[in-house]
């Protein structure tokens, strides 16, 4: 008997930590990251052009930090089309590439992983998306102040996890594709190379750390 009520005041004082974590969670600001939109324009050897964007566009991502470029470099007859979605703990809500890029006339294929070299080796998601008769080589994957996933509910649990330990979080989704031309190895390696180029710079501009010094 003693044993039931002290497990039954444990669920009571454990409900009452989850409810009181719950009314502060709902109650906190939402974290801006003036950093954003500072982004470099110019990587390395890539002139990047911003894609204007409608409200509808932002409506759909259910966040105003969307950027959206062109990035061209005199070694590749193509551009880098990059993509970048970053959100704060109070609003965590990404859609997954597979579903943004597919449509009633686009079609995604040959999904897939492929292992790239950041700072180290990271697995990030491939497919190729047929956008009104021309196929597009996509890559992209999830960054959670430098921890990488391809997995939507793993990047939710970290931000989750670091919420109930009363820190501030954010994470981004990354995403690059560009045109198939003579071969898919060929538009593999301007994809890598970009990321390569990417990569060191996205810590000032999209981890949590420099968005909370901007508030």
């Amino acid at each position: 008997m003693k044993r039931r009520k002290a497990e039954f005041r444990a669920v009571i004082v454990l409900t009452l930590l989850a409810a009181a974590l719950v009314w502060a969670l709902d109650r906190t600001e939402p974290l801006k990251n003036e950093r954003f939109s500072e982004f470099p324009l110019v990587i390395g050897d890539w002139q990047g052009r911003d894609i204007p964007m409608s409200e509808y566009v932002y409506r759909g991502t259910e966040t105003t930090y969307l950027l959206l470029r062109d990035y061209a470099s005199p070694r590749y007859d193509h551009a880098v089309n990059l993509s970048i979605v970053w959100f704060e703990d109070t609003n965590i809500a990404f859609h997954a590439p597979e579903g943004c890029l597919g449509g009633v006339s686009n079609e995604v294929k040959d999904r897939g992983v492929v292992r790239v070299r950041l700072a180290e080796e990271h697995d990030l998601k491939k497919f190729i998306a047929d956008i009104n008769g021309t196929d597009y080589l996509v890559l992209y994957y999830f960054d959670a102040d430098g921890h990488i996933t391809t997995s939507q509910s793993a990047i939710r649990m970290r931000v989750l996890l670091k919420r109930l330990l009363l820190s501030r979080a954010s994470a981004s989704l990354i995403r690059v594709m560009a045109p198939v031309g003579e071969s898919e190895e060929k538009t593999m390696a301007s994809l890598v190379d970009f990321l390569g180029d990417l990569y060191p710079l996205v810590p000032e501009y999209m981890y949590t750390e420099s968005a909370a010094q901007t508030r």
